[in-house]
């Protein structure tokens, strides 16, 4: 479905939606605590909640919500589907491999195409047979290396996973982790859930025969989401974004900081907070740990004054879609010249026209041209507008609510 954009100044309040990278981690602790978790509505988050009554956790849907109960482990080879999740697969593999389920994961997209193989390197050295679809076995405890610099959802899996092993493990990262905020997160659930993991100098030592014991979790609103309407709010007349933690371990945070330091007038209320436009300028952004932020920062680069740079995006090609070689076709689209320096993205910032705008069927970057797209100047294309669902379920209906103009071709 194809969403056309006529250009209309953003303003007004919205709520966050809950935050799927907390989602994923409470999920699966909720499962092995027989606990509850009203997990929100993005489709990622709806696949590891699912994928989890899969793998033989009794589970009762209750709208965005769920309550488990007991692990009853199917018989045979269980078939689970994890659509396009990277979370899911990444989590649900090595949770699967430490509960002894015989696993064939579904997946979607180009989920199947992203990097796996440092993970099933590490738990086929520890008594199972992993693939990037598949496991067969049950995992033993032990030493875990583990690169640390393709994907922080590696150490993840692992974390979650190791304290259910009958003897103690320990992970040794090779390399510097990157999006380190994520496995902050990830320790922040466990501590919650009454799991104990020690930081060491090469990794994280995890004490075996752990029990998870989590009530009630409640899911933060998502930075990673707010960041379209806060952006939208350096463009236009003022947003404000309400459920919002600023204490948060969430790493996209970061992007109030960029708004600041680009112009914008930020200001903080309780859970509230709201962005106006100011006299908006060249920045320099640090992708490297929160790459998620990459498309919605190059719309505020396209119409700040300057050249603007986003550093360390090399990242962004093992996305849902190749984020940077996508970025540089909307900027492109819009009138707006862009091009790598090493690991940066340059940006040399303009007036935006509108444009054809190929999300490629990754969220972000249909969300980010939809921003792109309300204040440029003419009429705009958005392709696969149905794909924001991954994370922001509830994108379009905000988008009119601020005041967006859009209507859906062929309807």
């Amino acid at each position: 479905m194809i969403a056309k954009v006529a250009p209309h100044a953003l303003s007004g309040t919205v709520a966050a939606v809950k935050s799927k990278s907390y989602a994923h981690r409470y999920l699966i602790a909720a499962a092995l605590s027989g606990g509850r978790v009203a997990f929100g509505d993005s489709d990622d988050a709806r696949y590891t909640a699912r994928a989890l009554s899969a793998l033989g956790f009794e589970a009762v849907f209750d709208g965005d919500a769920v309550s488990y109960g007991a692990f009853r482990p199917s018989q045979g080879v269980v078939s689970v589907d994890v659509g396009e999740s990277g979370s899911s697969l990444r989590f649900l593999l090595p949770l699967a491999s430490a509960l002894g389920v015989n696993v064939d994961f579904v997946t979607a997209g180009r989920l199947g195409e992203r990097p796996m193989a440092a993970l099933t390197e590490t738990l086929s050295a520890h008594g199972v047979t992993a693939t990037a679809h598949s496991v067969r076995g049950k995992l033993t405890a032990g030493v875990y290396e583990i690169d640390a610099t393709i994907s922080s959802q590696f150490v993840t899996g692992l974390l979650l996973a190791l304290p259910l092993l009958e003897g103690d493990s320990e992970i040794r990262l090779v390399g510097r982790a990157v999006s380190a905020p994520y496995i902050d997160i990830t320790l922040e659930v466990l501590a919650k859930a009454g799991v104990e993991v020690k930081k060491t100098e090469r990794g994280y030592a995890v004490k075996g025969g752990q029990r998870f014991c989590l009530g009630e979790a409640v899911v933060p609103g998502d930075f990673s989401g707010a960041a379209f309407p806060l952006v939208a709010g350096a463009l236009g007349d003022g947003v404000t974004v309400e459920g919002l933690d600023l204490s948060t371990a969430q790493g996209d945070k970061t992007v109030v900081d960029v708004i600041r330091a680009a112009g914008g007038v930020v200001t903080t209320k309780g859970d509230r907070i709201t962005v106006k436009k100011g006299a908006l300028r060249a920045f320099t952004a640090d992708v490297g740990e929160t790459p998620d932020l990459a498309p919605i920062l190059s719309v505020l680069a396209a119409y700040a004054s300057g050249e603007s740079r986003l550093e360390k995006v090399g990242r962004l090609r093992d996305k849902e879609s190749d984020r940077l070689s996508a970025i540089v076709e909307m900027l492109a689209a819009a009138g707006i010249a862009s091009h790598e320096e090493g690991d940066a993205l340059v940006i040399l910032g303009g007036a935006p026209h509108g444009g054809a705008f190929d999300s490629r069927s990754d969220h972000r970057m249909a969300m980010s041209a939809a921003i792109l797209a309300a204040f440029a100047e003419g009429e705009s294309r958005v392709d696969d507008m149905t794909c924001v669902k991954k994370s922001y379920p509830c994108f379009w209906e905000d988008f009119a609510r601020l005041g967006g103009r859009y209507e859906v071709e062929g309807r």
